[in-house]
């Protein structure tokens, strides 16, 4: 027994101390697939021919085989003898392979443990059953624009104190920051006051409480009342301390500021321009001054450095990573991510200590195709709140670069020709919508390269009568999907003729694009994009435009014009109804 208490504390205590180690970084080219790994194509069928013929097979090689040979069994027909011929193979390597592949689902199962514990924290739905058919009837009257039937619904919402005192935080900050969405939208400065101050009795400092104060503030900066403006904003608190939302703050506050004094203005642009990674809010206050916009040099010799010499690691961390290592050697992508997932796990919660170690995960997520975790992974570097030593800040902003890839340029540079649209602007949309993944399917079921909806690239198909369209499986080749998505921005750019209203019109679809260009196209481009009422429209068009500023400043040597995307939006000239145009979602 005593043994035992022994044999426990000492376990315990290894566990706390999280004892280090030295890694040995390994160099892995970026990936990117035409097809997903799904589809056997003849790059597959290669590699599964050279397998075949190699003398003696590591385990890791017999599941890679294993796995090659079960995906061609999807793609033949079942009871054929080929079929029989790759079941009896996989059969002899089941066996073989079995410890790599029970490991595999402990993996998989402890991360889905994980990251179900941390959806469940995020989890802000509205779960009251009357509260959620009211709150449904109120934006789908929003959704179809009748927004004074809205508003009166949110209004009589509002009124039933019994039912919004059972709801949870959650759900009232939900309801009220619809209300207050939608006063906006009707212009009605009561009604949005009133909301701004029932969100904020809920809960002060929360982030809807700080966004609604921006909408109020930016209300009456456009109504050319910048002092009060700026009142009510600079009163706001705001529980957000990221590095993105800093930097927001930092651009308001400097545009209303400017308003009433341009010359207490100049530190907020200072401390707004000495935040990390430049970006759209900077080009937004370059734009307005009239100077140029550029994104940090790269010392060549800095780059990657972190990838010469071994770094130190908790032992646990350095177990994954020399395991997604030999799967990534072994062509084994997917395997390689479960533990690229957990090794990240293990080191997000304090990125100021492990730096060297997500770079490195970052660094191996490309290597296996992931391009979106390794966004992901470098995103919680820079949000750490706390900026790079000067040691490493040449790295970051050179890994920072590494996130903006060409790929398929050849393809995508006839396309850009053929159809007139900025070779960049393509590459800012498809970072965004799928992070280069040709098998990224949405919640919407949109899909592909390009993230289209098989409806769109069906009337697309028709519109071009580009016959070899024949079924959806064609939206997960990466060149196909191209060629209907350029043609789409094409179509886009001659009615919505800017950068940010092609965006939006991409993302939420061009009848809500011209109702919100109708609404408030005759503010900059700043307010216009801030007054975007969906969320997800609003982050969609900042980020686009936030891609294209990088890939054209690396195009150009660093440096952009102030006037590179205009600053004022085309007057409107939408057609009042665009049912007829069946090519347009």
């Amino acid at each position: 027994m005593a043994t035992r208490t022994i044999t426990v504390v000492v376990f315990s205590v290894l566990l706390l101390c999280q004892c280090a180690t030295k890694h040995q970084p390994v160099r892995f080219p970026a990936t990117f697939q035409k097809f997903p790994e799904e589809i056997f194509s003849s790059s597959t069928v290669k590699e599964c021919k050279l397998l075949e013929v190699k003398p003696e097979l590591t385990i890791l090689e017999k599941k890679r085989l294993m796995d090659l040979y079960t995906l061609e069994a999807k793609h033949v027909k079942v009871g054929s003898p080929r079929f029989q011929e790759l079941l009896s193979k996989t059969e002899q390597l089941r066996f073989e392979v079995e410890p790599i592949v029970s490991e595999n689902e402990d993996i998989k199962t402890e991360l889905f443990l994980e990251n179900k514990e941390l959806g469940e924290e995020e989890k802000n739905g509205i779960q009251n059953p009357a509260l959620k058919k009211a709150y449904s009837q109120v934006y789908q009257l929003w959704n179809k624009d009748e927004n004074q039937q809205a508003l009166n619904k949110a209004k009589e919402l509002i009124a039933e104190e019994e039912l919004i005192k059972k709801s949870s935080r959650a759900e009232r900050l939900k309801v009220l920051n619809l209300y207050f969405r939608i006063a906006h939208d009707v212009g009605d400065i009561a009604a949005i006051t009133e909301a701004y101050q029932k969100i904020k009795e809920v809960e002060s400092c929360s982030s809807e409480a700080a966004n609604a104060a921006l909408l109020l503030a930016l209300t009456h900066f456009s109504k050319q009342d910048p002092q009060k403006a700026l009142e009510i904003y600079s009163k706001q608190c705001d529980e957000d301390q990221s590095i993105s939302n800093q930097t927001r703050r930092s651009y308001w506050t400097y545009r209303f500021r400017k308003a009433i004094d341009p010359k207490l203005a100049e530190t907020d642009f200072k401390k707004l321009n000495s935040l990390p990674l430049p970006g759209y809010y900077l080009y937004l206050a370059s734009s307005e001054r009239g100077e140029n916009f550029s994104i940090p040099e790269v010392d060549s010799k800095a780059s990657q450095r972190y990838l010469d010499d071994a770094f130190e690691v908790p032992n646990s961390v350095n177990r994954y990573l020399l395991k997604a290592e030999e799967r990534l050697k072994a062509g084994l992508k997917k395997d390689a991510n479960l533990y690229l997932g957990k090794a990240f796990n293990a080191v997000k919660n304090h990125p100021e200590k492990n730096l060297l170690s997500m770079l490195y995960i970052a660094h191996l997520y490309r290597a296996a195709g992931n391009h979106l975790e390794s966004m992901k992974t470098f995103s919680a570097i820079v949000s750490a709140n706390q900026s790079p030593t000067q040691e490493w800040t040449p790295v970051i902003h050179s890994e920072f670069l590494e996130m903006f890839p060409r790929p398929f340029s050849e393809k995508v540079g006839w396309l850009a020709k053929e159809w007139n649209i900025d070779e960049d602007f393509i590459y800012s949309i498809m970072r965004q919508e799928s992070a280069f993944n040709p098998g990224a399917v949405s919640s919407t079921d949109a899909r592909g390269l390009m993230q289209l909806m098989p409806s769109l690239a069906r009337s697309l198909s028709h519109s071009w009568k580009y016959q070899p369209y024949a079924s959806d499986r064609f939206l997960f080749q990466a060149e196909e999907n191209l060629k209907l998505s350029t043609y789409h921005l094409n179509q886009l750019r001659k009615l919505a003729p800017h950068y940010a209203l092609i965006a939006a019109a991409y993302n939420a679809g061009l009848k809500r694009t011209g109702r919100w260009w109708q609404k408030f196209g005759d503010q900059p481009l700043d307010i216009f994009v801030e007054f975007i009422p969906v969320t997800e429209t609003r982050n969609y068009v900042k980020l686009v435009l936030r891609n294209y500023l990088y890939y054209k400043a690396m195009r150009t040597g660093g440096s952009l014009p102030p006037n590179l995307v205009a600053m004022k939006l085309p007057d409107y000239t939408l057609p009042r109804t665009i049912s007829s145009r069946k090519i347009l979602k």
